[in-house]
């Protein structure tokens, strides 16, 4: 009677412990597929405002709307939606693993010349992004702008026709599995006809 009592406790301890183990394999799988989706949102909302934006990209009175392009990093200027409208610098970048933005907007209303404020500290779009370059640059005929000593040139800014954007996510969670991608790109006006880049 005590050895079928002690087989018997024996079988439950280990129907627990495979209990225990697949109900933490469970939460942990939940957890990163939220973290998936939560992370995924973020990335199509961060692509997608990118793409608004630089389709509406214009001329600052003295530069190409593209004042600054790496693989990391892009800098360019739009206006606000005000009417009558301020003059934004964005920048978007990646840091740290880390998709982020920052904002200067002009003081006035009338220019050029515009006069730009302060510029903010840069706000966190997404995390967790595992890929190392984000931005690939395009020309009219659709031949890629490659940066050279880490960004295009002079040259090459007014050349800009499309940005394209990569951003792969990975929960924290996944321990590098589960790795999810948002893709999005945006046309940018060329001005060398519609309006001139210089004052």
């Amino acid at each position: 009677m005590l050895v079928e009592a002690l087989m018997a406790v024996a079988l439950l301890g280990i129907l627990f412990g495979l209990f225990a183990s697949v109900a933490s394999l469970m939460t942990s799988r939940d957890a990163t597929l939220t973290r998936q989706a939560y992370l995924s949102v973020q990335a199509r909302a961060g692509t997608d405002q990118l793409s608004r934006e630089l389709e509406s990209a214009m001329c600052n009175g003295a530069t190409q709307p593209i004042t600054s392009a790496t693989t990391t990093q892009v800098q360019f200027t739009a206006p606000d939606r005000l009417q009558p409208y301020h003059l934004q610098q964005l920048t978007y970048s990646l840091a740290a693993n880390t998709f982020r933005k920052q904002i200067a907007i002009s003081t006035n209303t009338n220019g050029p010349p515009w006069t730009m404020g302060a510029t903010s500290s840069p706000a966190a779009i997404v995390n967790s992004i595992a890929n190392p370059s984000v931005f690939r640059y395009y020309d009219s005929t659709g031949a890629e702008l490659v940066p050279t000593s880490g960004s295009l040139t002079a040259a090459q800014l007014p050349k800009v026709a499309r940005i394209s954007l990569t951003l792969t996510v990975v929960p924290l969670a996944s321990h590098g599995a589960g790795a999810l991608t948002t893709q999005g790109s945006a046309t940018v006006r060329t001005w060398s006809t519609q309006q001139t880049c210089t004052p």
